[in-house]
């Protein structure tokens, strides 16, 4: 009996792979699959719409999404639109944001907020995958001076000085934040299941 469902397992990755209508129709246990237009395997069928969505989301294009997301949620507290509470929805419990850690991060970030007054990120090139569970990108942040009023720009890429930085964003299995810090475009990735 189990060599019997082997071979049919066997059969339906290998009817997967040449994806015809006609082999599902012509395998006969499969035979529920052949009812739509692309047949699926049998393991993307028995996947949740939450398991889908926990895949997508940590995917390299799910996760340049959520980075695009992080820095418009950051860019909209900074301009005084809403607060940092979505930016922190997005962290996982133990985060490492920036260096700060446990309860540093709330009062942490908000402080830094309060310092750079329309603290706002550009980017100077899209998020890119740069491991199974991060992304990165080199940007400009820019605020005004609480000083005189000046803004005042820092770009992470700049050949005079010379510097060559990206900010770094490193996801757990559930798309939450577990890091986020300003490294070196070439540093390698960190292990983020510390």
């Amino acid at each position: 009996m189990h060599t019997v469902n082997l071979v049919r397992l066997g059969a339906v990755h290998w009817l997967c792979a040449i994806r015809s209508p006609a082999a599902f129709q012509s395998f006969r246990p499969l035979r529920r699959f052949s009812t739509t237009k692309n047949a699926r395997c049998a393991h993307n069928e028995a996947r949740s719409d939450v398991e889908r969505a926990a895949i997508a989301a940590t995917s390299g294009v799910g996760l340049c999404d959520k980075a695009q997301e992080f820095l418009r949620r950051k860019n909209a507290a900074g301009r005084g639109d809403a607060t940092l509470a979505p930016v922190f929805d997005m962290c996982g419990p133990a985060v490492d944001l920036y260096g700060l850690r446990g309860d540093e991060v709330r009062p942490g970030l908000t402080s830094f907020f309060g310092a750079h007054p329309g603290l706002t990120h550009e980017l100077l090139a899209a998020p890119v995958p740069c491991g199974p569970s991060a992304v990165q990108y080199p940007f400009v942040k820019s605020w005004r001076s609480p000083e005189d009023g000046e803004v005042r720009r820092w770009s992470s890429i700049e050949a005079a000085k010379p510097r060559n930085k990206v900010e770094r964003l490193e996801f757990d299995g559930e798309g939450l934040l577990v890091r986020v810090s300003v490294v070196e475009a070439t540093a390698p990735i960190s292990d983020v299941t510390n």
